[in-house]
C-alpha cells in the first residue's frame, strides 16, 4: 500500500488513455460504471494491486459474470483503503476518548489533593481551636469541600457513564471494519486473504505428525449450466447454498472460505487426512440430496453436486505445494465423475 501511495499520479494525457481502455472492457463484460467498478479495472489496467489482475484474469479465463456481488467482493478484497480510513476513524475515536477519560481523572484528582488538605488543615486546626465558633468554621469549610468533592465524583461518573458508551460503540464499529475486511461479500464466508492468514497460523503451529492438519479445496459441479439456464441470480443462490452448507459444517478453529468464483477453500486445524475427507463427504451428500428451487416458480433447480480434493500437510512442506497438491485431487474427482471426494496421494 505504502510503495503504491508514493507512485506519481497519472496527468490528464495518461488519465484519458486510461478512460480509453478502461470503459470499453467494463462495457464488454456488463459492469455499470460506478466508482468503485472504475476503480478495479483502473487498477487492473495499471496492475498496482497486488494479485488483482491475476484475480480478474482468472475470472474471465472462466467466463464467471461480474455480478454486482462479485464486483463489491473484489473492490473490498483488493481496494480495501475505506475500510482503512474507517478503521483510522475508529483510532482516532478511541484516542479522543481515553484523552478526554485522562483529563476527567487528572481534574478529580486536583480536587482530591485539595480535599486532602482541608481535611489536614481542620485536624490541625481543630486541635487548637479555642471556641465553638472557631470549630464550627472550620466544620464548615470541611463540609463545604465535601460536597463540591461530591459532586466532582459524580461528575467523574457521569463522564466515565458517557465515555463507555463511546467506547463501546467504537468497538462495534471495528468489529463491522474487520468483519467487512475478513469476509466475502456474497456468502458472508471468509475471503481468500483471510483464508491465507489462518492457513499461516495453523501451519507455524502443526506437527505433520503429533497434529497435522488438513485443507480442501472444493468447487461446484456444472456451474456454468446453472448461470446459463437459470441466470446469474440464481446462481448467486446456489453459491451462498454451498456456503451455508460449509458454515454449518465447520466448528471451532476450522475456516471455511470463499476462494473464487464457485470455488471454495476449507482449513482443517489439527485434523487426519481421514477424518478431513469423512467431513468431506458429509458435507457433499448434504448439498447432493438438498432440492433447490427457483423462488417465484418453485420450478427445481435440478440435482447440485459439488467435487473436492484434500491434503494433509506433510513435513518441510510449503504451503502453496499443500494446496496444489489439494488442487489437483479436486481436478481428479472431476475426472472421475464429479460428486465426489478425493485424497491426495502424490
Amino acid at each position: 500500500m505504502l510503495q503504491t501511495s508514493l507512485k506519481k499520479e497519472p496527468g490528464v494525457n495518461e488519465s484519458a488513455e486510461m478512460l480509453r481502455l478502461v470503459l470499453p472492457l467494463m462495457t464488454r463484460h456488463n459492469i455499470p460504471a460506478t466508482p468503485e467498478n472504475y476503480s478495479i479495472w483502473f487498477h487492473y489496467i495499471t496492475d498496482d494491486r497486488q494479485g488483482l489482475k491475476e484475480y480478474i484474469d482468472r475470472l474471465l479465463e472462466q467466463k464467471i459474470p461480474f455480478t454486482a456481488e462479485l464486483n463489491e467482493q473484489i473492490h473490498k478484497q483488493f481496494l480495501f483503503e475505506s475500510e482503512l480510513q474507517q478503521a483510522e476513524k475508529v483510532r482516532k475515536g478511541v484516542a479522543t476518548a481515553l484523552a478526554e477519560a485522562t483529563a476527567a481523572l487528572r481534574v478529580t484528582g486536583s480536587d482530591a489533593d485539595r480535599y486532602r488538605k482541608v481535611l489536614g488543615t481542620f485536624d490541625e486546626s481543630c486541635g487548637s481551636a479555642k471556641t465553638v465558633s472557631d470549630i464550627y468554621g472550620l466544620l464548615n469549610t470541611v463540609l463545604e469541600e465535601t460536597h463540591s468533592m461530591q459532586q466532582s465524583m459524580e461528575r467523574l461518573q457521569q463522564d466515565f457513564i458517557i465515555k463507555s458508551r463511546d467506547m463501546d460503540n467504537l468497538k462495534k464499529e471495528l468489529d463491522q471494519v474487520r468483519k467487512q475486511a475478513s469476509t466475502d461479500a456474497l456468502t458472508g464466508l471468509y475471503n481468500r486473504t483471510t483464508f491465507f492468514d489462518a492457513l499461516e497460523n495453523v501451519d507455524t503451529d502443526s506437527d505433520p505428525f503429533a497434529n497435522p492438519y488438513c485443507v480442501a479445496m472444493m468447487d461446484i459441479d456444472h456451474f456454468k449450466r446453472v448461470n446459463d439456464t437459470f441466470g446469474h441470480l440464481v446462481g448467486d443462490k446456489v453459491i451462498r447454498f454451498v456456503a451455508d452448507s460449509l458454515r454449518q459444517s465447520t466448528k471451532g478453529r476450522d475456516c471455511a472460505s470463499r476462494y473464487g468464483g464457485e470455488e471454495y477453500a476449507l482449513l482443517l486445524p489439527e485434523t487426519s487426512l481421514e477424518n478431513a475427507v469423512i467431513l468431506c463427504n458429509k458435507i457433499r451428500e448434504h448439498i447432493a440430496k438438498t432440492n433447490l428451487v427457483r423462488s417465484g416458480t418453485k420450478e427445481s433447480l435440478g440435482q447440485i453436486t459439488i467435487s473436492a480434493g484434500v491434503a494433509q500437510n506433510r513435513s518441510g512442506e510449503s504451503r502453496m505445494d499443500l494446496l496444489a497438491r489439494a488442487d489437483r485431487a479436486l481436478y481428479q474427482s472431476k475426472e472421475r465423475g464429479r460428486n465426489r471426494v478425493t485424497a491426495s496421494d502424490d
